[in-house]
C-alpha cells in the first residue's frame, strides 16, 4: 500500500477522532493493494482518516464504491460495465436504480462472511456509508432500510450521534432504536465491543439499555431507548453555579462518575468514555438520575488523575463545542 497521504479539508464531512476523542481526523487518499482469488489488485484513491494527535489511522472504503461493478465476472468489456451503470441509475453500491424507489439495505450476513478478508473491510465501510449519507438526506417521513431480513422505517433526524455511531428512532417500535456504526474497523469493533461488555455494567447496577440485536459485523445493533436528554445537551440549560438545578445535575454527575471509575478499577476491560454525549441525565420533580448509553471500550483514557470539577468546568464545554462544530449536536 502507498503511503503517500494527500491531506484534504472537507468541512461538510468532519468527524472526531474515534479513539482520542480531542482531534479533528484528517482526511486524505492512499492506493491500497487487495487480493481477490489469488490476484493482487490496487485500489485507486481509497480515503483515509489520520489523527494528528494520538496517531489513529484508518482506511475507509469511502472513495471505493465502484469496486464491487468493477470485478463483476459478467462484465467482459468496459462498454458493458458502462451500459450496466445506466441502467442502475448507479449512486453508490447499494442503491441500484433511484433514491426514492428503492429501500436501503445492510447486505446479509451470509453474503458478508463469504467475502474474502481484504475486500470485506471495504464492502463493511462502503456499506455503512452509503446508507448513513442516504439517511442524512432522505425526507422526514421517514426512510426504509433493512437490517437481517426485517425492514425498519428508520425516523428522521437523527436522535443522536458521536464518534462511532449515529443513533435513529424507528416507527417499528418506540421503546427501542437502531444505532449504526460509522464507516470504519475501529467502530465497527467499538460496537462489538459494547454488545459484550453491557453486562458488566448491567451486573454492576449501572443503568444502561438493554441491547435486543446486534449484528455480528458490528455494522448496527437495536438497544432499548432510555428517557432522558444527554448531558452535552442539558448542560447549557441548566443556569449559573449557585442555581438549584445546576446544583442537582452537578452532584448527581458527580456521583455517577464516580460510580464509573470504581467499575472501570475493577474492570479495566470496561473503561468506556464518560463524555457529556454518553451521560444521560433524568430528571424528576426534586431528583436527578444518570443512565451510560454506551458501554463500548475506549481503552486510551486515561483517568488516573481524573478531576471532577476540571470535568465539570472545562472538559465538558470544550466537548460540546467540538460536537456543534462537526455536527454532533
Amino acid at each position: 500500500m502507498s503511503t503517500a497521504l494527500l491531506e484534504r479539508e472537507d468541512c461538510d464531512d468532519r468527524e472526531i477522532c474515534p479513539q482520542c476523542e480531542e482531534s479533528i481526523l484528517t482526511t486524505g487518499q492512499v492506493d491500497q493493494d487487495i487480493t481477490i482469488s489469488g490476484s493482487v489488485i490496487r485500489l485507486r484513491n481509497v480515503q483515509v482518516e489520520e489523527c494528528r494527535r494520538c496517531g489513529f489511522r484508518s482506511l475507509s472504503g469511502k472513495e471505493a464504491g465502484l469496486f464491487e461493478l468493477m470485478f463483476a465476472p459478467e462484465y467482459s468489456e468496459v462498454g458493458d460495465l458502462i451500459e450496466a451503470l445506466r441502467r442502475a441509475g448507479y449512486y453508490g453500491m447499494f442503491l441500484k436504480e433511484s433514491q426514492t424507489e428503492t429501500s436501503l439495505a445492510f447486505g446479509s450476513q451470509q453474503y458478508v462472511a463469504c467475502l474474502e478478508d481484504d475486500l470485506k473491510q471495504l464492502y463493511l465501510d462502503n456499506e455503512s456509508y452509503h446508507v448513513l449519507t442516504s439517511l442524512a438526506a432522505a425526507p422526514p417521513q421517514g426512510c426504509p432500510v433493512e437490517l437481517n431480513g426485517q425492514l425498519y422505517t428508520v425516523q428522521i433526524p437523527k436522535l443522536g450521534e458521536g464518534e462511532n455511531g449515529v443513533v435513529f428512532a424507528y416507527r417499528e417500535n418506540e421503546q427501542t432504536v437502531l444505532k449504526i456504526a460509522k464507516p470504519r474497523p475501529y467502530s465497527r469493533e467499538h460496537l462489538q465491543e459494547e454488545y459484550a461488555v453491557t453486562r458488566i455494567f448491567d451486573s454492576e447496577g449501572i443503568p444502561v439499555p438493554r441491547i435486543v440485536a446486534a449484528d455480528p459485523y458490528g455494522r448496527y445493533m437495536i438497544k432499548e431507548r432510555l428517557a432522558g436528554e444527554s448531558l452535552a445537551r442539558l448542560y447549557s440549560t441548566l443556569g449559573p453555579s449557585e442555581a438549584p438545578l445546576h446544583r442537582l445535575v452537578f452532584e448527581a454527575v458527580a456521583r455517577f462518575v464516580a460510580r464509573l471509575l470504581d467499575l472501570f478499577g475493577k474492570y479495566p476491560a470496561a473503561k468506556t468514555s464518560i463524555s457529556p454525549n454518553n451521560i444521560f441525565v433524568k430528571l424528576g420533580e426534586n431528583d436527578c438520575h444518570c443512565l451510560l448509553v454506551d458501554t463500548g471500550p475506549a481503552p486510551c483514557h486515561d483517568y488516573s488523575q481524573f478531576d471532577f470539577s476540571e470535568y465539570w468546568s472545562k472538559v465538558i464545554p470544550q466537548k460540546i463545542e467540538r460536537y456543534r462544530a462537526v455536527g454532533y449536536l
